[in-house]
């Protein structure tokens, strides 16, 4: 496994811009409205914590007690772009698991091809191989049995793999089945003065070796700062892009209401944001232009997210198909391994994304990386680290609304 050296002192001021940039800036344009002060006074009680139904499926994946909706129970909870939770899972054939992916759960402008939308099918697969060991049983995954989507199509209705459950017995336990609802993409703040464990990039090296992979963790000043550059950019570009910021305002979830009645999705959930809606001073979509104030509020969102111990990166040698998947199931073990490492990760996918838009970060972020010579293709790159406040689950789906029987 590569990695870098340390993080440096040089590195610390993030974490101060993170709190007291985002805070002064949000109290400068908040201080003429006397209308959002009277909306943000009205929520000063409200919680942002999500509704409880939305989050009762991290909670109640132990009470199945059919293997099959078990191990499904478990992989819904898979990290996923934008948490569309793209699964539908077919149990009409005995012993069996046919994964296809949601036609209508797909993202064509940011994601144009699927790749990131394999990544999450990946990612749920893993997660139902682990579960069905903790059952005792052994799995054989076929993919693509009907064959892989081409490489330039978005896999709308595509049979993604097929699951074929072994005998009661055939399988050992996985030590990382106890993390599956413990791990959360926190998206907060990180800690820039804490170095990540020697023994967890190891086990990132394993994990990576083991599917096919390469990865690495770049750490330190000097190898971060080009990165949060490039990661920032490639935020600017999406946001400012109609097409690809309309996509990502379609799916929002603005108050415990909203995301009680759709559980998917990006939760906005803070009393603030909720007040801004209330008053009509964040419209979702509303597209920031270059420039405006509403494009520095997005922003200012950004700026946590160059908080960090570290960059993990996870490359593929090819950009097939299957490897997409493969990449997924590796990715979800190497968050599963930093959570029992007491440690964080949050992918920031931005400048992977094949839009025509995001070439240049895309160009830039494999080429800053060392990567790129003979099709070999950043798959997955996350901030990894230590949230400086806990936050909670994503919601999801009830497992019935992907289950077909």
């Amino acid at each position: 496994m590569e990695s870098r050296n340390v993080m440096s002192a040089s590195a610390q001021p993030f974490e101060g811009r993170a709190s007291a940039a985002t805070s002064r800036r949000s109290f400068i344009r908040l201080v003429g409205g006397g209308a959002v002060l009277a909306a943000t006074g009205s929520l000063a009680g409200c919680s942002g914590e999500l509704p409880e139904t939305a989050i009762q499926p991290w909670r109640s994946a132990e009470r199945e007690t059919d293997t099959r909706r078990f191990m499904l129970a478990h992989a819904l909870l898979a990290p996923n772009p934008h948490n569309l939770q793209p699964w539908i899972a077919d149990l009409r054939e005995a012993g069996r698991i046919h994964l296809n992916c949601d036609s209508e759960r797909v993202l064509p402008e940011t994601d144009p091809f699927g790749r990131q939308i394999l990544i999450g099918c990946g990612a749920f697969i893993e997660l139902a191989l682990i579960a069905a060991a903790q059952r005792g049983v052994s799995v054989k995954v076929e993919l693509f049995p009907g064959g892989a989507p081409a490489d330039q199509a978005l896999p709308k209705g595509s049979r993604i793999a097929t699951l074929v459950l072994g005998e009661p017995g055939s399988a050992a336990a996985d030590p990382l089945f106890a993390q599956i609802v413990r791990r959360h993409t926190r998206k907060s703040a990180y800690a820039n003065d804490r170095a990540l464990p020697e023994s967890l990039l190891r086990n990132w090296g394993e994990t990576a070796t083991r599917f096919g992979l390469r990865t690495g963790a770049a750490t330190g000043a000097a190898a971060m700062d080009p990165i949060r550059k490039i990661t920032r950019e490639a935020y600017e570009i999406e946001a400012t892009t109609a097409r690809t910021w309309l996509e990502s305002a379609r799916v929002m979830r603005i108050g415990p209401g909203a995301i009680a009645t759709n559980p998917d999705g990006i939760s906005l959930n803070s009393p603030m944001v909720r007040a801004l809606h209330t008053v009509g001073l964040f419209d979702p979509m509303e597209v920031p232009a270059k420039g405006s104030s509403s494009l520095q509020r997005v922003m200012d969102r950004w700026v946590p997210f160059e908080t960090a111990s570290g960059f993990l990166w996870l490359a593929s040698p090819d950009n097939a198909r299957p490897t997409q998947v493969t990449s997924g199931r590796a990715y979800v073990r190497a968050h599963l391994l930093a959570t029992a490492a007491g440690a964080d990760m949050h992918p920031l996918s931005q400048a992977l994304q094949e839009f025509p838009e995001m070439r240049g970060p895309r160009a830039a972020i494999h080429r800053t990386l060392g990567l790129g010579a003979g099709g070999e293709t950043l798959q997955m790159l996350a901030r990894v680290g230590f949230a400086t406040e806990p936050t909670g689950p994503s919601p999801r789906r009830r497992l019935d609304a992907l289950v077909r029987t």
